[in-house]
């Protein structure tokens, strides 16, 4: 199933939460190959009429309405690493809000609403994913929720984006970045080197440890770390605890760590998998 648009019920449950706390919505796209003719414009590409109509279309909105948006991240995707069927997405936009009343208040206005047919009609899939800076009270946020249908933990040469078996055909010395979208268990699963600890501890563990030791060795750093409370378009169970960007110097880097098979994949990568118990993986490119 395909998600695109923004339900009434989701802004509604946006109203629930702070309204003064600052927001970054997380944006997976997947553009139509041509975008909706039912707009009335010349043959134009999904990604075209997202761009140039859509997206050229917010800033006056916003700034007119003083919501303090900006883009924060913005890349083309490579491939999915971790995914679910259908999750091949084209770019990854991460635009931020002065609060969570200035996005409402922008989402609500009637120019906003006459430009959203923009967005559908140049999209054929997408995830809205609302983020906040700080821990949010009761972190995890899901640990009572529903599992996943289809969870993510690592599937290695079960990719369902093609696209990751081209990554050697990539740009090698290219620096990149991973999102990762990351669901925590509420106790470690044994036998991962993080037993008797919470999801939580056991994350931080294996983040510590990538983050320190490979810092230097694969040119690793968390650029960006945000705590999701609601994924506004997109299934009800994709629920998420954090949202990390790991920024690598470069695609060989990166491929070195994910493929040693002595240190990274013994004693940090059980870590993770005893920690979460849903993900996502999505390769992008710095500056695209």
């Amino acid at each position: 199933m395909n998600y695109v648009e923004l339900t009434d019920q989701a802004v509604e449950s946006m109203r629930d939460r702070d309204p003064d706390e600052p927001v970054a919505m997380i944006n997976l796209l997947k553009f139509r190959d041509v975008a909706d003719p039912n707009l009335g414009l010349e043959t134009t590409s999904g990604r075209d009429c997202y761009f140039g109509h859509y997206i050229a279309g917010v800033p006056p909105i916003a700034n007119r309405l003083e919501t303090g948006h900006s883009p924060l991240y913005l890349n083309d995707v490579n491939s999915c690493f971790f995914a679910s069927t259908g999750e091949d997405w084209d770019y990854l936009l991460v635009p931020q809000y002065r609060s969570r009343r200035s996005f409402i208040e922008m989402i609500t206005d009637s120019h906003y609403q006459e430009l959203l047919k923009y967005r559908s009609g140049a999209l054929v899939n997408s995830r809205l994913i609302e983020c906040v800076n700080e821990k949010p009270e009761g972190y995890p946020l899901h640990l009572n929720a529903s599992l996943p249908a289809d969870p993510i933990i690592e599937q290695p040469g079960l990719f369902k984006d093609p696209r990751v078996n081209e990554i050697n055909d990539r740009d090698a010395e290219q620096p990149t970045d991973m999102l990762n979208l990351i669901r925590l268990a509420g106790t470690t699963k044994p036998n991962g080197g993080v037993d008797n600890m919470s999801g939580a501890q056991g994350y931080e563990e294996y983040r510590r440890g990538v983050t320190d030791l490979y810092a230097e060795r694969a040119g690793v750093k968390i650029t960006w770390r945000a705590f999701p409370v609601a994924t506004l378009i997109g299934p009800s169970d994709e629920l998420w605890d954090e949202a990390l960007i790991y920024h690598y110097l470069s695609r060989s880097r990166m491929l070195s760590m994910f493929t040693d098979y002595e240190d990274y994949r013994v004693n940090h990568l059980p870590k993770r998998n005893a920690s979460i118990v849903d993900s996502r993986l999505i390769e992008t490119t710095v500056g695209g």
